[in-house]
């Protein structure tokens, strides 16, 4: 399953690596705090959207109750791209959010992306936002910056090794009783 903060903080992370932003500074949006004084930014992850095929495996492991058996760990892992939406306020809002660009090619993003197991796909072109707010131009610029990613579930199946069967015929009324084993070859 997907860990949306874990997620957007590795994101913040990569904004703080490349921007020289404080950590304190770099955001996840609507977090319903009040935003911090001077240049920051805030990181919102949009809608996931899924791509490709899910890559299925499958692996033998020993069975819980009895460990001469075997259950089989089938995985399903789901590709996703995952896009960001990367807002910066104030003086320097442009000039950060250009430093994203081609950003994935600088070694502490590739080693942040790295840990969090994402691969970097692009940036949107950047959003110049500057306005008039409070009776004064304020610099604000928005990019998407987005990312690969995939996520695992794990599902336990239960091989039968051993099944019992009976069978009565309609005319004669004869039973048959048996026992399948999955050992027994």
């Amino acid at each position: 399953m997907l860990d949306s903060k874990a997620l957007s903080k590795a994101v913040c992370r990569i904004v703080v690596a490349v921007t020289g932003l404080p950590a304190d500074k770099v955001i996840l949006a609507d977090n319903n705090t009040a935003a911090p004084s001077g240049s920051y930014c805030a990181v919102r992850l949009q809608n996931p959207e899924q791509f490709g095929q899910a890559l299925n495996s499958q692996t033998n492991v020993p069975a819980i109750d009895d460990p001469q058996y075997e259950d089989i760990i089938a995985k399903v892992a789901t590709q996703f791209t995952l896009g960001f939406s990367i807002n910066f306020y104030r003086a320097g809002a442009v000039m950060y959010a250009a430093a994203l660009c081609e950003a994935n090619k600088r070694e502490p993003v590739k080693t942040i992306l790295r840990a969090a197991k994402l691969g970097w796909s692009r940036v949107s072109p950047i959003n110049n936002l500057t306005g008039l707010y409070q009776a004064a131009m304020e610099e604000r610029s928005q990019l998407t910056l987005y990312l690969y990613g995939e996520s695992i579930a794990e599902d336990r199946v239960q091989r039968i090794y051993r099944a019992g069967f009976s069978v009565q015929t309609e005319q004669s009324g004869a039973v048959a009783q048996g026992e399948v084993n999955g050992l027994s070859g």
